[in-house]
């Protein structure tokens, strides 16, 4: 059975670095939509075809680099873009704020929605949600300020970058240390430090995955295509059965994507490490606080690889130099309920209930300890079945560059997509 096709670019152009996206081939963008069409498991782009693939920027990026380059760190409103004429951009921006409840507090989930002015006929709005410890800017920007994925795509097709409960600010953080950090879990105040324990004790996948479903709903309208990067791709799959089901249609992509829970839970098993990772997360916090994410951390996970911007000699170099330029606008922080959850560490259920339930008892916000604890490690059980036919499709000898970093084992780097 041949592959159902959300458009014969969209694929392809998800997989290009920005230089190769500024450069247009119509040809070649005919010989990827054959690739994907052929009745085979998987296909190659030759190299040739892949370095033509893409869409210019009208502007080359410079009007959003000159207001990020303005800002602080980086942090720039991004109201701000709505002052930019879109024939320079290539798209109009609309910041997007939903305010939603969940065990009884208000959370805040945000999104960049880009509408193209000359948009691809039959590509559906690519709904793009940040993994851990980051946010919009990482699918706007590149650490230099220069056009991101984002940009790009949006020359053709609705993109909408969401970020997660808490993983923006207004202004950035100034804080250095990254585990005493504020989530921007409501975005007109400053939750007090015993709110923000009570927040991170209850930040569940649930939690999250409504505020995405609450968003999409009320601010895109018509086909939809989730693409979760790294702790984000459980998103998709708790929502695949959910009020979106019918705009999904059984569509899925990944690209840096972390699959759901239960995957990694077998295969850790099935490699024998499933003990020295129970250990691992047996070290981390309790459930109210967070844990920020160093450049050493990264470098351990190997996620600091030749192609990265900012260059030094050395791995730690490289990273405590990216971690600089993004130190304001970054998060760099996950909540421990978010990672326990993504890697269904369910061996420390018992233990993060027993938090959850320390935390909440008498707290001042009426959240119910019971009703956080009954969706904890919904992770394990989303429906994997309804897709349609498998099609990855990859660069012939090389990665493509620059690649997201894997979040966890068992997500991987190469461009996939299920349509």
């Amino acid at each position: 059975m041949k592959p159902r096709l959300v458009g014969g670019l969209l694929l392809p152009v998800l997989m290009l670095a920005p230089a190769a996206i500024a450069r247009r081939a119509d040809l070649s963008d005919q010989k990827v939509a054959d690739l994907l069409g052929a009745d085979r498991s998987y296909s190659v782009m030759p190299q040739a075809v892949f370095d033509q693939l893409g869409w210019d920027l009208p502007d080359g990026g410079r009007s959003v680099k000159a207001l990020a380059d303005a800002a602080p760190g980086g942090a720039f409103d991004p109201r701000k873009l709505a002052t930019i004429s879109s024939s320079e951009l290539g798209y109009g921006a609309r910041w997007e704020v939903v305010r939603y409840k969940s065990y009884g507090l208000d959370w805040d989930i945000m999104g960049l929605h880009l509408i193209p002015n000359k948009p691809e006929a039959g590509l559906p709005t690519l709904a793009i949600i940040n993994g851990g410890s980051a946010n919009w800017y990482e699918f706007f920007l590149d650490p230099l300020n220069r056009a991101g994925l984002g940009q790009f795509l949006a020359q053709r097709l609705p993109v909408i970058l969401i970020t997660i409960p808490g993983n923006h600010t207004n202004g950035g953080w100034t804080e250095h240390t990254y585990e005493h950090r504020v989530p921007g879990y409501v975005l007109d105040r400053k939750c007090s430090a015993d709110e923000t324990r009570v927040r991170n004790a209850v930040y569940t996948f649930r939690l999250v995955a409504e505020g995405v479903r609450q968003l999409l709903e009320q601010k895109t309208r018509g086909p939809l295509l989730i693409l979760g990067h790294s702790t984000g791709g459980e998103i998709q799959f708790l929502l695949k059965e959910s009020s979106l089901k019918n705009r999904l249609n059984g569509r899925s992509i990944g690209w840096g994507t972390g699959g759901p829970a239960l995957i990694t839970r077998d295969i850790d098993q099935e490699l024998g490490e499933r003990p020295a990772r129970v250990t691992q997360f047996g070290r981390y916090p309790r459930a109210e606080l967070l844990r920020g994410r160093d450049a050493a951390g990264y470098v351990s996970s190997g996620y600091i690889g030749p192609l990265n911007l900012l260059k030094g000699g050395s791995p730690l170099e490289v990273a405590t130099a990216w971690f600089a330029a993004e130190d304001r606008r970054r998060p760099q922080f996950k909540q421990v309920l978010q990672d326990m959850e993504h890697q269904g560490m369910v061996e420390h259920r018992a233990r993060l209930e027993k938090e959850i339930r320390e935390t909440l008892t008498g707290n001042a916000y009426g959240v119910n300890a019971n009703e956080v604890i009954a969706d904890l490690f919904s992770t394990m059980t989303p429906p994997l079945k309804g897709y349609g036919t498998e099609r990855c499709l990859s660069r012939s000898r090389a990665r493509f560059s620059p690649s997201p970093p894997r979040e966890r084992r068992g997500s991987d780097s190469s461009p996939n997509a299920i349509f």
